[in-house]
């Protein structure tokens, strides 16, 4: 067992032989900085604030780790399991006071199919459920037929007692087939979370959000955060698809840029075949032709990895964002 004090606020919690950081830290009611907990987003390495020895952090066979990992400056929290007692730089703890990981039974309110492969499932909590969350974060999800899928919840908070999801069909899979084909109404679902580090901070900076696909989701809640608080601060939302079907709220955006004076709406579609007039290409390249100076700019992203890969790799190469201010969640 191991003890890991998190600074600046001074909390502890132990590990059990063989357990992650990461799963002691949430296993504890430590909302430690994390996305996709399977080693592969990098979203919840943190500084060590003593260099650690060789030996005291290790690692599954094979994993790819950064140089900092190596050298012991910084852990990847989701994958290390500690020998020794641990000091983590870990601010933004005090950001996520207050939520922890719940495990709780859900029944189907909703299943309301957008477009030809995008549903939008509603999961009703039991009668005086507290499952505080913020707004960007995403839930796992138990079905019937045992399978476990991660989604990001796309309101700013319950309604009706209710999670709300934006589900794309994968037809090989075995996840979402279920869902669109099987997954009745008032059938139990099993809920999990909330997970992740995909949240709104607190800035006074412009922002852009961008979007593909059903990465739409967390940005809706994120928006409904925004108007909520009474934003004022300029926001951009560049929302992109393969045609004008996959922007299936388009409508909902629309509504937001002619009521909103901070707020305006570029959609974008890369196929062209059903006659779209609009901006075409991929979203990321949109956001570069307008705008090429991002230096002063928040960017929360969301979607494909290729794509929010591809925003951070242009954003901050060319057109000067501080990577610490792009805050993303890939659907790896």
């Amino acid at each position: 067992m191991s003890t890991i004090t998190v600074n600046p606020v001074g909390k502890t919690f132990d590990t059990h032989e063989g357990e992650a950081i990461l799963d002691a830290a949430l296993r504890s009611g430590i909302m430690l900085k994390h996305g996709c907990r399977d080693g592969r987003c990098g979203d919840c390495r943190t500084l060590v604030e003593t260099p650690i020895s060789e030996g005291a952090v290790t690692y599954p066979a094979g994993l790819a780790l950064a140089e900092t990992d190596q050298a012991g400056t910084t852990v990847l929290c989701c994958q290390a399991v500690a020998h020794q007692d641990l000091a983590l730089n870990a601010p933004e703890v005090t950001e996520l006071e207050g939520i922890s990981i719940q495990k709780l039974v859900s029944r189907v309110l909703l299943k309301d199919q957008v477009s030809s492969d995008v549903i939008v499932l509603k999961l009703m909590l039991a009668p005086g459920s507290d499952f505080p969350y913020l707004p960007g974060q995403y839930i796992d999800i138990t079905l019937p037929n045992g399978v476990t899928r991660s989604y990001s919840m796309a309101s700013r908070q319950l309604q009706e007692n209710a999670i709300e999801l934006h589900i794309r069909l994968k037809p090989d899979g075995t996840g979402t087939p279920f869902i669109f084909n099987e997954l009745g109404l008032r059938k139990m679902v099993t809920v999990e979370g909330p997970f992740g580090s995909f949240y709104l901070r607190d800035s006074d900076a412009p922002m852009v959000l961008l979007a593909s696909g059903t990465g739409f989701a967390p940005i809706k809640a994120i928006m409904e955060q925004l108007i909520a608080e009474g934003n004022e601060r300029p926001v951009r939302l560049y929302w992109g698809g393969r045609s004008a079907e996959d922007l299936y709220m388009s409508t909902l955006c629309e509504d937001w840029a002619e009521r909103l004076p901070w707020f305006d709406y570029i959609p974008v579609v890369s196929d062209t075949m059903d006659g779209w007039v609009g901006r075409t290409g991929f979203v990321h390249q949109a956001v570069v032709a307008d705008l090429n100076d991002l230096s002063a700019h928040e960017v929360y992203a969301c979607g494909a990895p290729i794509v929010i890969e591809s925003a951070r790799r242009d954003f901050v190469g060319q057109c000067g964002l501080s990577s610490a201010n792009f805050y993303s969640d890939a659907f790896v």
